[in-house]
């Protein structure tokens, strides 16, 4: 990892994307490119003894000094709408610290549990500790009910001490590189059969079934989540390109399993008193005899073993001796 002092400079009236964004920032492509980081890339920023998660949308030209440019947006989640002087940090996730103690410093981790080989199903929290509640849980808990062989869970767990592990260390999942969570880089190039993210939103105060998957795998997940929720709480499949629809390829659920990628968006309460409910109904159907196909081809080898045994008790019974 590497550490340079830089001048955070506000985004020029050009920069669309820096003011409409405000987890984006620009550094100057030299200094950058010297530290060894890349376009897309995250970079943490430092000030004051605060500091933030930042994906690197372009790289500025102007200048070959120390400068990096950050929407009114972006600065204000390091308190302060001005300009300053801060430490550009290439660190992401912190690979030492075990979660009680990430907690106490409002660092960010990431964990993984996987077997090393199968790739059927991987659960993921890109958002998990503090920054989208309990959906780590949930992801851990469908590894859980499912075992290893069965399934993996990859999870960036992130707090703040006072508050606002939200706006320190969210990163859209379009825009997650996997680069600066080795964990994750470990895993992205099975290629699961499926994948399943577990997000937080507030858009609404029910369950919204997006990614890549089939339809008839969304309507699945949506009836089995809808059994376990009052009838209040409304469980529904995203449209075509819905803001919060998770469909687009570069979502990291769907990098994940390109034609099985399902993102899950739970509102807070959902998540704090249903989350266990949801996330057993979504292991439930992603157990190997859940699918229709599987369920048949349980049954008949079921109905052939018990005759089988019905011959042999027979013929025992029947044979002299």
């Amino acid at each position: 990892m590497a550490t340079t002092t830089t001048f955070v400079r506000k985004a020029l009236d050009t920069q669309d994307d820096l003011k409409g964004h405000q987890e984006h920032w620009e550094p100057a492509a030299r200094v950058f490119v010297s530290l060894g980081g890349e376009l897309g890339q995250q970079v943490r920023i430092h000030r004051h003894g605060e500091f933030a998660l930042y994906t690197v949308s372009e790289l500025l030209h102007e200048t070959a000094d120390a400068v990096v440019r950050i929407g009114l947006g972006g600065r204000r989640r390091l308190l302060s709408e001005e300009e300053f002087e801060g430490v550009l940090d290439t660190k992401v996730v912190d690979q030492e610290l075990c979660d009680e103690d990430a907690r106490a410093a409002g660092e960010l981790v990431e964990r993984l549990c996987d077997d090393g080989s199968q790739n059927q199903l991987i659960a993921i929290a890109p958002h998990g500790g503090d920054i989208e509640r309990h959906t780590d849980e949930q992801a851990e808990l469908v590894v859980e009910r499912l075992g290893r062989h069965l399934a993996s869970a990859w999870r960036a767990k992130g707090w703040r001490p006072d508050g606002g592990a939200f706006d320190r260390w969210h990163i859209t999942s379009t825009d997650l590189n996997p680069a600066g969570f080795p964990l994750l880089a470990s895993v992205m190039s099975r290629r699961f059969a499926n994948a399943v993210a577990f997000h937080g939103f507030d858009d609404e105060p029910g369950v919204l079934i997006g990614g890549t998957a089939p339809s008839e795998l969304k309507e699945r997940l949506r009836e089995a989540i809808d059994r376990v929720l009052p009838e209040n709480l409304a469980v529904r499949v995203a449209l075509p390109d819905e803001r919060h629809g998770g469909d687009d390829p570069s979502n990291l659920v769907n990098r994940l399993s390109p034609c099985g990628g399902i993102q899950i968006e739970q509102g807070a309460r959902l998540r704090k008193d249903y989350g266990t409910d949801i996330a057993n109904a979504v292991a439930d159907v992603f157990r190997p005899t859940s699918s229709p196909h599987r369920r048949a081809r349980h049954k008949v080898l079921t109905t052939l073993w018990a005759r089988a045994r019905s011959v042999v008790d027979r013929l025992r019974r029947t044979s002299p001796g």
